[in-house]
């Protein structure tokens, strides 16, 4: 049975260069444009995985995956981030975060990281 990963980012380039890097895997890949999407997307779908984003114009990331760990206490989310200073990167993994990474997405380490987490 394959593994589900929510994209959570307003940014479609992002969305899309992450689904395409990931096509080649057996997931089941669901995007977001938004935190308020993404809450609603991950009642629905109940992902494995979520890759969240911090900056987005309805709620930013950190909120958003504070939000649905209130529902989903187990599922792994890694944020990602132009936004990168220390409080903002501690804030994001007191929140709920279990890895931030920094944008732009460097592939490889995305690649390794979502392994890492599903196996």
């Amino acid at each position: 049975m394959s593994k589900t990963i929510l994209i959570i980012d307003d940014e479609s380039t992002i969305r899309w260069i992450l689904k395409v890097s990931l096509e080649d895997k057996d997931l089941n890949i669901v995007e977001a444009s938004s935190g308020e999407e993404g809450i609603e997307m991950a009642k629905q779908i109940s992902p494995d995985l979520i890759i969240m984003d911090y900056k987005m114009p309805d709620m930013n990331g950190w909120q958003a995956t504070a939000q649905i760990k209130k529902f989903l206490p187990n599922v792994i989310v890694i944020g990602h981030t132009g936004y990168a200073s220390e409080k903002n990167l501690q804030e994001g993994l007191d929140l709920g975060c279990s890895q931030i990474l920094q944008k732009p997405v460097d592939l490889d380490e995305w690649d390794l990281t979502i392994s890492k987490y599903l196996s």
